[in-house]
Parts: C-alpha cells; sequence; structure tokens
C-alpha cells in the first residue's frame, strides 16, 4: 500500500504580548479630526421645476379634455349622482373623499412626515379606500344592470 502525504496548510499562531494594569498608556491625544462636507447639490433652475409640473399636471388636462369629449360636464355628474338612490350617493362621494385623503396623506410625507409615520395612516385609509370603492362599484353596476 502506497500512502502520500501532502501539506494542507501551516498554521501560525501569534499572541500579543499581555500588559498588566497601568503599564501602558491606552490615553494619548490625538489630533482632532477636522471633516470637510461637501457643498449641497445645487437646485433646478425655476423653468425647469415650472416645466416638470406642467408635464407632471397634464395628464389630468388630458382627462378633462377627454370628458368634455365625450360631453361629461360637471351639472350632468351631479345631476347623475342626485337622481340615484342616497346610498349610491354617500359610497362615491366616501370613495372619492378617501382617494384624496390618501393624496392629502402622501402630500404630508412630502412635506413633513417619514416613512415610518405615514405607513400607519396609509394602511388605515386604504382598508377604508377598499371598502368604499368596493360599494361605490356595487351601487354603479346595480345602476348599470336596472337600467338594461
Amino acid at each position: 500500500m502506497n500512502t502520500i502525504v501532502a501539506t494542507l496548510f501551516t498554521v501560525c499562531l501569534l499572541f500579543a504580548k499581555a500588559y498588566a494594569a497601568g503599564d501602558e498608556d491606552v490615553f494619548e491625544w490625538r489630533p482632532e479630526i477636522q471633516h470637510i462636507f461637501r457643498d449641497p447639490d445645487a437646485m433646478p433652475s425655476t423653468w425647469f421645476s415650472q416645466a416638470f409640473t406642467l408635464i407632471t399636471l397634464s395628464p389630468w388636462l388630458v382627462l378633462l379634455v377627454g370628458w368634455l369629449g365625450i360631453g361629461v360636464t360637471p351639472a350632468k355628474v351631479v345631476s347623475e349622482l342626485m337622481a340615484g338612490p342616497s346610498l349610491r350617493m354617500v359610497s362615491i362621494i366616501a370613495f372619492l373623499a378617501s382617494l384624496g385623503a390618501i393624496e392629502y396623506v402622501f402630500y404630508l410625507y412630502w412635506t413633513r412626515l417619514n416613512l415610518f409615520q405615514t405607513l400607519p395612516y396609509l394602511a388605515g385609509l386604504v382598508a377604508i379606500t377598499f371598502i368604499t370603492g368596493q360599494r361605490a362599484l356595487t351601487q354603479v353596476q346595480a345602476k348599470r344592470l336596472s337600467s338594461q
């Protein structure tokens, strides 16, 4: 039987010299650390911010023009809401109000809240929005089915 002997690795252990209490001076003066912070990033120009705002709001303009193109006017919307049962009107208004409340929480997050303060508000509002949205869509479906 042939045996093969090979060295896999070598271990070298270094132990630090142990000092008795008071033998070494651990409290020595060190130079003060001078922090240099970089300059804050420059804000975009006013015209760029306003152009971006207009681009961001443009889908609302497209939506309004589209509604007017198919004949939806505020007077027709209000008359449709008033013509049906009051439960339908209340559920639709509650749903739209809950959506507005979520948008307001987003605004507060942008201006003064942090993420951990915002999430509990959003959790409650999302549940309310889900329930009111389900009720509103049920009422709209009931109206469509009754008119067929």
